[in-house]
This record gives C-alpha cells, structure tokens and sequence, in this order.
C-alpha cells in the first residue's frame, strides 16, 4: 500500500490518505474473517504456522498497531493473532525487535 500513497503524492490531505488505508485495511480483514472463521485453526490454515500464518501476520500487527483497528467484530483474527504472540519466532520477527528498527515501532 505505500507505493499506492506515494502515487497519491499531493491529491490528498495525509488524513484522507489514513483514512483511505484504514477503510482499505477493515475491508480485507472483514474479507479475511468470513474466510476463516469456520476452517481455521489455532492458526490461519491449522493447528501448525504455515505460510499462510507467516503472511497475516504482519497485516495483522499493522492493523491493530498502526491503524488501531478494534480486533472485537473479527474473533477468529483476534484468536490467531494472540497464538502468534507466543511463538518465538513471531515475537522475534516483530518489527520494534529488529536492529534498524526506529524508536517508534
């Protein structure tokens, strides 16, 4: 998506452009919800990280984090997000624990 904001260039205000990324980002969680909520697992896919899990997760964590999206009307996405707190190697991989990572994440 930032390469779609960056296109946008001046056309739009910096709100309208978060605001254009937030209903952006609710609609595929939505999409995403309706998808899993009755075949996923302890992960997106299953009982064990696939490579499904290894690409939600990162969306995930930008929803929540950067776009404060409210995780309650999507349990199953919630669910999921929670069991990829507790694996090392998601918790490692998460965007504040990496060496260049800036202050703010």
């Amino acid at each position: 998506m930032p390469h779609v904001l960056d296109y946008m260039g001046d056309k739009l205000t910096s709100d309208d452009k978060r605001a254009w990324s937030r209903h952006n980002v609710v609609r595929g969680i939505t999409a995403l919800e309706k998808l899993l909520k009755d075949s996923a697992g302890k992960y997106a896919t299953g009982d064990e990280p696939l490579l499904a899990d290894v690409f939600l997760a990162p969306q995930l964590f930008v929803a929540i984090n950067r776009f404060q999206i409210d995780m309650s009307p999507y349990p199953t996405l919630a669910r999921i997000n929670e069991a990829y707190a507790e694996l090392p190697a998601f918790q490692a991989a998460l965007p504040g624990g990496q060496p260049d990572a800036p202050s703010s994440c």
